[in-house]
């Protein structure tokens, strides 16, 4: 089982053998402790992002809500339940477990764990989701007929980090690939795409001379290699699917600031 610094990720061989078999309780003892594992502290962090604590799952059993979601669960133009189509998918297009899991199964935005969680949270609280559309517009989530009382107890808990829930390997990996698409794209090198990136993040102006220093060149030239950065990596994350993870601006600051030249790191860190 994999448990590292950066998640709970239960292993490849644990979520090949959750795809084979019925039921996590089905899969062998130590592949079965680490799925239980990670889908038990997935399940309950959305939940607690609802605002709904554990205590209001009673005796439900997070992971047995989990398989029969996708043992009953279709897929839109399918026939066959929605495992079954996954791991058509997984195969057809050649997706990494890691990658299948950690992104579109249990990815901060898109993950399907929304999707179980909201279900989960019809059947605890007896509430029907609907989308509704603003003034504005806009469409939006609601609750039918969750009261005022109800609605006021859905606040985002403090203290919980996503990052120790989920393994950001794969996210990680993006953002250096995505580094080197961009140094290439825009010719220039991948520590200064990284110095640029890092000091747009933090609000430091690129004309600051540390900064200027590192990129050797001129104020205008600094502004002009600043908005080609960002443009292209918008494009190569929007292209990947990770543009709208809420762990990507924080990862990204991480691997720049281990990307960027050490020198220019130290001088910046001396000037605040």
């Amino acid at each position: 089982m994999a448990n590292n610094e950066n998640g709970i990720y239960a292993g490849d061989k644990a979520w090949r053998d959750w795809f084979d078999i019925c039921s996590v309780a089905g899969c062998p003892d130590k592949e079965a402790k680490a799925l239980r594992r990670q889908i038990t502290a997935m399940l309950f962090f959305r939940l607690a992002s609802h605002g709904i604590g554990q205590d209001a799952v009673g005796g439900e059993d997070p992971v047995a809500f989990f398989d029969s979601y996708f043992l009953l669960k279709g897929c839109r133009d399918k026939s066959k339940p929605l495992k079954s189509y996954f791991a058509h998918r997984i195969k057809a297009e050649g997706i990494a477990m890691r990658d299948f899991v950690c992104g579109t199964l249990f990815g901060a935005a898109q993950g399907r764990v929304r999707d179980i969680v909201v279900e989960w949270i019809a059947l605890l609280k007896g509430w029907k989701p609907r989308t509704v559309r603003a003034d504005d517009g806009r469409r939006h989530f609601a609750w039918e007929n969750a009261s005022d009382a109800d609605l006021t107890t859905l606040e985002a808990p403090e203290g919980i980090d996503p990052a120790t829930l989920l393994d950001v390997s794969p996210l990680r990996a993006e953002l250096l690939r995505a580094l080197g698409a961009v140094a290439g794209k825009i010719s220039v090198e991948k520590q200064k795409v990284a110095l640029l990136l890092y000091v747009t993040a933090q609000d430091v102006p690129v004309t600051n001379p540390a900064v200027l220093d590192g990129l050797q060149t001129a104020k205008s030239r600094a502004y002009v290699l600043r908005d080609k950065a960002i443009a292209a990596l918008r494009k190569e994350l929007a292209q990947s699917g990770w543009i709208e993870n809420p762990l990507t601006g924080r990862i990204l600051l991480e691997v720049c600031e281990a990307e960027m030249p050490a020198d220019v790191r130290e001088k910046l860190e001396r000037s605040e």
